[in-house]
């Protein structure tokens, strides 16, 4: 078990990683995970207490790998998580996992039938060794080349050059100048020419690895009964087929007029959105003021911990470390009835910008997420009924702290504009991902030119780049919409029941949710009438268009 100390461990003159990866290859997944004479309920319990601990050494190797490490201790955990994989998978194949997940089929619970779909979810994704290291090879060899940045820029146009007068470094040097250079020259045609020239950087030595994933993502495909990659992925999420995607995808397209190349300059001569700094404490103390009108309650241990209650429950802690990158770092999990929750929040001293305190807004809505869920099982608590859906209670709490902490950018400023820029960015990236796990003989498939051009006005010559500019297409492939899926969702909810009086309901029905309910039927409770995927589409594009098309209706507050 974590002490209250565990924050600072990782930066202890004695590593604790030796001590955690000794642990970690002493743990044994339990050979009988059911007892016969016991009934489901009990046996889930029974499972539940015998991988706790297998969970927390998880959390625990996830959270120190965070920090810098020494090689040794690099390898330590490197050992740890591929004896924890490798034991997770035979435990996973076992006839006693097996005959355990016969028995939760067999249980009308509607905790254990949610807690089947995380075990379901868990089982569908091992893969053999060999898949599992050819996959990884790929990934990493593409991540590499696409964070690179060492490429150097040779213009034969000379009238592309800056001139002495623009530019701070010389016109050569392409490491780490491709903002500044963007920025400083005023011919839109030379600045097109140099971001096409950076996009397709990796173009060339990714395309084995591309290729080497699209097999294996289509092999684990045809494997399961599907005829591509995209199909299998979707058919489980809201969102359950390409066509969906797409449809949703192209809701949301619009057109901001700023294309890629020309986005540094835009943002250079915008004004920023005003902020009143303050101190990270007195913002803090801020967050906790409107926390209270969901029952969540902050009790000041001391200037570095915070004790976090749900009306009379206790939660966990979040533990304050000063940084100047907002991050926030689960440390242990809380499970109901088994343990609490610890959580790292690493604030600056003073939050001085619009973003800084956006990003402190978004990290303690995801602390408050991990330490509310109210589960008695962790994969409940860790895992979403679909990968889609398992982000919009944290959201939620983002829209609805933003509203109170944060008022949106002004129209024009930095803000704003780097905002409608990066949720166009993500749309037309999730069209390149879906297209791209698509079997070829799919049917319809987007234009990416065209798409390109309805997002950004302008046309990207070689658009067959596309692909290779992220690392987050051999990683998410095509659920990489979900981002902008979820956030939709999120503001939706939000904006349809902030009116409501008893806010703490909605926070107990989305964010606790304790009964264990599904997605359909939250939304269900909280927008008034039972909605599927296509109609919630609609509604999301039109409803905040026209007054009034969609009023809130506050059904839960007639329960």
């Amino acid at each position: 078990m974590l002490t209250s100390m565990v924050h600072t461990a990782a930066c202890a003159a004695v590593s604790p990683i030796p001590l955690l990866v000794e642990q970690c290859l002493r743990y044994r997944f339990p050979t009988h995970a059911i007892d016969p004479t016991l009934d489901s309920n009990t046996n889930a319990i029974k499972l539940e207490r015998q991988l706790i601990g297998f969970f927390n050494i998880n959390d625990r190797i996830k959270y120190y790998r965070q920090y810098p490490l020494s090689y040794s201790d690099r390898e330590l955990v490197l050992q740890c998580q591929l004896y924890l994989a490798d034991e997770l998978a035979l435990f996973l194949d076992s006839s006693p996992f097996q005959t355990l997940q016969f028995s939760f089929a067999n249980n009308d619970s509607q905790q254990i039938t949610a807690l089947l779909k995380r075990i379901n979810q868990l089982s569908k994704s091992s893969q053999s060794p060999r898949y599992k290291a050819q996959l990884h090879t790929a990934q990493a060899a593409f991540k590499q080349e696409v964070s690179s940045q060492a490429l150097s820029l040779n213009i034969q146009d000379k009238t592309c050059e800056l001139s002495h007068n623009t530019a701070d470094e010389t016109e050569n040097n392409f490491n780490g100048s491709l903002a500044s250079y963007l920025i400083r020259q005023p011919d839109e045609l030379c600045r097109k020419r140099v971001w096409q020239a950076y996009q397709s950087r990796a173009s060339t030595k990714n395309k084995t690895a591309l290729d080497t994933i699209k097999d294996l993502r289509s092999q684990q495909a045809r494997q399961s009964g599907f005829t591509d990659y995209s199909q299998f992925k979707l058919h489980q999420q809201m969102l359950s087929s390409s066509e969906i995607v797409e449809q949703f995808l192209l809701s949301q397209t619009k057109n901001i007029n700023i294309a890629p190349w020309n986005l540094g300059r835009a943002l250079a001569s915008a004004p920023s959105s005003p902020v009143t700094a303050m101190d990270s404490g007195k913002w803090l103390t801020l967050v906790a003021k409107e926390l209270e009108v969901l029952a969540i309650r902050f009790e000041w241990i001391n200037e570095k911990s915070i004790r976090v209650w749900h009306k009379q429950r206790l939660l966990g802690d979040i533990y304050l470390t000063e940084n100047k990158k907002i991050a926030v770092k689960p440390i242990r999990q809380l499970v109901v009835g088994h343990q609490f929750g610890q959580i790292e929040l690493s604030l600056p001293i003073k939050l001085t910008r619009y973003q800084q305190q956006r990003h402190a807004v978004k990290a303690v809505a995801a602390a408050i997420k991990k330490l509310s869920k109210g589960h008695q099982f962790y994969l409940l608590n860790t895992l979403g009924e679909t990968a889609d859906s398992n982000n919009i209670d944290a959201l939620w709490i983002e829209y609805w702290l933003l509203d109170k902490l944060l008022k949106a950018p002004k129209q024009g400023s930095r803000e704003a504009i780097l905002q409608l820029y990066s949720e166009q960015l993500s749309l037309f990236r999730s069209k390149v991902a879906l297209d791209l796990y698509r079997a070829d003989s799919s049917s319809p498939q987007f234009d990416l030119n065209k798409q390109f051009s309805l997002s950004f006005e302008k046309y990207w010559d070689k658009i067959e780049d596309a692909p290779f500019t992220f690392s987050a297409i051999v990683y998410e492939g095509p659920l990489y919409y979900q981002k902008s899926w979820q956030q939709n969702v999120a503001n939706y909810i939000y904006q349809s029941t902030k009116g409501c009086q008893n806010q703490a309901v909605i926070f107990d029905t989305l964010v606790v949710n304790e009964p264990s309910d599904s997605i359909e039927v939250i939304l269900q409770e909280l927008l008034g009438s039972p909605i599927t995927a296509v109609p919630l589409i609609k509604r999301i594009q039109y409803a905040f268009d026209t007054p009034n098309k969609y009023p809130s209706r506050c059904t839960f507050l007639r329960q």
